[in-house]
């Protein structure tokens, strides 16, 4: 299992978490699916992630606030936000944090593949 890719998907609409959970199982990638900020940070220190892919704007705290948490203990993990928020403000807050990349809703699967492929090598 030397090979075994695993990315934390963050979204608080549970529909959006399945779509790429469900895309990226397709591709034989292992994935854990978390609706907040918090539960993502207890997922990703129970079984850590090759990448983490968030929504922006969650119920209990925000994107931002996890790529911080997470860049504070981990300064190279890939982090890609895909949000729906138009704001500049909030993708240049995303990208301070620490965002390695920024996709805009609605997704482009294709988009997230290729993304994907850019920071976790298929082997």
């Amino acid at each position: 299992m030397g090979n075994s890719r695993h990315i934390l998907v963050v979204d608080d609409e549970p529909l959006a978490a399945q779509q790429m959970s469900r895309f990226l199982e397709g591709e034989s990638i292992r994935t854990t699916m978390a609706g907040s900020g918090a539960s993502a940070l207890t997922s990703h220190h129970d079984d850590p992630a090759d990448l983490i892919i968030t929504d922006l704007r969650m119920p209990d705290g925000d994107g931002v606030d996890l790529i911080r948490n997470i860049r504070a203990e981990n300064g190279t993990l890939p982090i890609v936000v895909v949000t729906g928020q138009v704001l500049r403000e909030a993708e240049t807050e995303a990208l301070a944090a620490g965002a390695t990349e920024l996709l805009r809703k609605p997704l482009d699967l294709q988009e997230l593949s290729r993304a994907v492929k850019r920071y976790l090598p298929a082997n």
